[in-house]
């Protein structure tokens, strides 16, 4: 489960970056018109993509993190990883709203620089968040590889 955990959040992270560091750029210098038409096919696509591993992650994570505090180490690794992809849920808060309003065929043209460059800060903070977790997940993992005793046979 700890690999199942590590591998879905490095896996939302890894979404986050790419839509990140290629969507977002392309949209923001799209004219307003076709910034909107193109959000209505690949904004829900991109939530629908990467949202399940977001959802599995913090699960996941959950689960680990409630089970280090009982029988494994790091426990403090674990609950960091799970802290950070609660604060991507968490902005959902935000995504939402913004992406139903950008959505609405009746979204004014004029608003789409600035809706967009508040939506680009906010999504680079889940994206940070996003990799931070991961960088946590794969480090409280390898910890734990590393800390097993030597198989007897």
């Amino acid at each position: 489960m700890r690999t199942l955990a590590t591998a879905t959040t490095a896996a939302f992270a890894g979404g986050a970056l790419l839509s990140q560091t290629v969507l977002v750029p392309s949209w923001r210098a799209a004219p307003p018109p076709t910034f909107l038409a193109r959000f209505a096919t690949e904004g829900p696509v991109t939530g629908l993509t990467v949202f399940p591993f977001e959802l599995a992650s913090l699960v996941l994570l959950g689960i680990i993190t409630y089970r280090a505090a009982k029988h494994l180490r790091p426990v403090r690794l674990w609950a960091s990883a799970t802290l950070c992809l609660a604060g991507t849920f968490a902005l959902l808060v935000y995504f939402v709203p913004a992406n139903s309003a950008m959505l609405d065929p009746a979204f004014p043209p004029r608003d789409v620089a600035s809706a967009l460059a508040t939506w680009n800060l906010v999504n680079w903070l889940r994206t940070g968040l996003a990799l931070a977790g991961a960088v946590l997940a794969v480090t409280a993992r390898l910890t734990r590889l590393v800390a097993r005793p030597p198989c007897p046979w």
